[in-house]
Order: C-alpha cells, then structure tokens, then sequence
C-alpha cells in the first residue's frame, strides 16, 4: 500500500476541515428583525437596525453586514444574536427595501479586498441575505397650526369689520 506524503495528509486534512466549516455554516438558520425611523420630526437622520438571530450549533463569532456598497460591522447583541446598524440623512434615505448581506469572518475578508480594488462584489457569497423595510418617515404636517389659527382669525375679523361696517350704514 502506498504510503501519504506529508504535503497531502496536509492538504486532506485542510479539505475536510473546509467541508466540515462550509457544511456547519451551511446548516445556521437566520432569521431578520428590523426597526426604522419613522418621524423625520425629531432626529435629523433615518436610523435601521436589523436584529439577526443564528440557529446553529457553532455560531459565528462575528457576522459582518454590506448594505448598497458599505461595510457595516453586526454587533454582537448576546449569544446567537447579531446587531446591524446604520444611518442615513433623511434627503439621502428612499423608501423601500434595503438589502443587507450578511458575511462571516473569510467573506468579509474577501468583500474587503475586492472593494479596496474596486472590483465587483457579486462573487462573494453572503452567508443569509435579507431585507430591511423602510416605510418613509413622517415629516410634519403641511401647514402648521399656527399659522392656520392666524390665517382663520384675519378671515374672521375681515368679516367682522366688514359686518359691522354693513349695520353701521
């Protein structure tokens, strides 16, 4: 029986460690709860959170999030629990579905160095994809109040001077 070279029990042992790791993140399911800024009248910029929950034996030790071209870093919010976050000006921020890819530790890695080159980043498969739903923000009403009562209050006392200017003659 031939015997292995060194370089190859290596190189077996390297294979079915990447196997094992790709088959165990393969099994993680992900699920996605996110928040959004919903009244533009208080703070200055939209604010998303995306809480992510891992059902896995091996979890991640850190997950990282791209969201249209930024690095986002997923907090980690206790065991099996992730935190994305970012904000956005309020002008800058569309309604709508927002994408956010979620990586692990040689994704991000990966990810990082096609954008420090300027390359295209759809060859880097993301661990759980998901969207986070931004409905718009309320910004007021259109007419304040204020000047809604003084507009109301003119009228009146037009019609009052011009009433009492009829009983006068």
């Amino acid at each position: 029986m031939k015997m292995m070279t060194r370089h190859s029990c290596v190189l077996v042992f390297t294979l079915s460690l990447y196997a094992l790791m790709s088959t165990a993140s393969a099994s993680c399911k992900y699920s996605v709860d996110s928040y959004t800024t919903t009244d533009a009248m208080v703070v200055t910029e939209a604010a998303f959170i995306a809480q992510v929950s891992a059902e896995c034996e091996d979890s991640p030790a850190n997950l990282y999030a791209e969201v249209e071209g930024k690095l986002v870093v997923a907090a980690n919010a206790g065991p099996n629990k992730y935190q994305v976050s970012w904000l956005d000006d309020f002008k800058k921020a569309r309604r709508g579905d927002y994408l956010v890819n979620l990586y692990d530790e040689s994704g991000y890695g990966q990810l990082r160095k096609l954008l420090r080159d300027g390359e295209s980043i759809s060859g880097v498969t993301p661990v759980h994809s998901a969207y986070v739903r931004y409905p718009g923000a309320y910004k007021g009403v259109w007419v304040n109040s204020e000047f809604l009562a003084a507009i109301v209050s003119f009228v009146l006392l037009y019609v009052a001077y011009t009433f009492k200017s009829k009983i006068v003659s």
